[in-house]
Formats: structure tokens, sequence, C-alpha cells
């Protein structure tokens, strides 16, 4: 057995820490290393067949798709909000009713219409059928209101247009 003196023995822990501490140092070395490869691989790959001058117009060519992308979206949200306001001037509500206007002596041929546009603006038109002879009738409604007294089932096909009752 070997007899260590104070001063060997520190020397020889010494040495040990070096060492341990050299062996964590060649571990983290590797580990970067095998990093570094990666990424010089993928970087070779990104760069094959490319030179900077064609990375430069290939990233002018996205800036120039990127204004006209630019340019053709101003022009569809200008389509858009003309597409919206000729919508709220379509008629786009709807009440109809199908009644017997002289109770058995004409069938259920008689019927209101109410057709409103999104600002609740549109006619209601009453066809009134007997055996003889139909007859007619058109009101204008502005805001859901019309000048004229409704008939029952008038008010029930502008209820009914409006939202307020179901068909």
């Amino acid at each position: 057995m070997i007899n260590f003196t104070i001063d060997n023995r520190i020397l020889f822990c010494f040495i040990l820490i070096v060492a341990v501490f050299n062996f964590i140092l060649f571990i983290s070395m590797m580990k970067h290393r095998i990093k570094y490869r990666r990424l010089f691989k993928s970087y070779d790959n990104f760069m094959t067949g490319r030179s900077a001058r064609n990375l430069e117009d290939i990233i002018i060519l996205l800036r120039k798709d990127i204004r006209s992308l630019k340019n053709e979206n101003k022009l569809n949200r200008e389509a858009i909000r003309e597409l919206n306001k000729i919508q709220r001037e379509c008629y786009q509500k709807i009440g109809i009713l199908k009644y017997d206007a002289f109770d058995g002596m004409g069938g259920k041929l008689s019927f209101a219409l109410c057709i409103l546009n999104y600002r609740n603006s549109g006619y209601i038109i009453n066809s009134i059928h007997s055996r003889e002879v139909t007859f007619n009738y058109i009101r204008i409604v502005e805001n859901g209101q019309t000048e004229q007294v409704l008939s029952r089932e008038e008010k029930i096909v502008l209820e009914q247009a409006l939202g307020y009752r179901d068909r």
C-alpha cells in the first residue's frame, strides 16, 4: 500500500477534480459538436444550389407578391362593402299567410305576402280571392310601419317578416 503524505493527498485530490472537470467539459464539447453538425447540415441543405444573388431575387419576388396581395385584399374589401350595401336593399325578410277570405265561399285561395329589406322597408301584397273575382292590394312599409290600417292577415305577415311571429 502506498503511503501518502498530506501534500500527496492534496495533489491527488486536485488531479482527480481536474480529471472529472475535464471529463465533463469533454462530454459538453461532444454534445455541442453534434448540434453544430446538425445545424451545418440544415444550412448546407438550404444553400445547396442557391447563391446569395438567387436568395436576394427570391426575397424581392416575395415582397412583390406581398404588395400585390395587399392591393388585392384592398380591392376585395371594397367589393365586400359594395355587396353589403346592395344586400341591404334586397328583399330578405318574408311573411306569408294563406287564408279563406269569405268563410267557405272561396276556399283558402286568398293570401297575404310581406317582403322587407334589411331596413324593414318593402311591401305587403294582399290577394283576396272569391268565386267570381280576385282583388289585389299593395301596401308600402317603411321602417316596419304603414300609413294605412292593416287587416288581421296583413298584420300577421308583417309580424312574421319582422320576426315577431313564427310562420
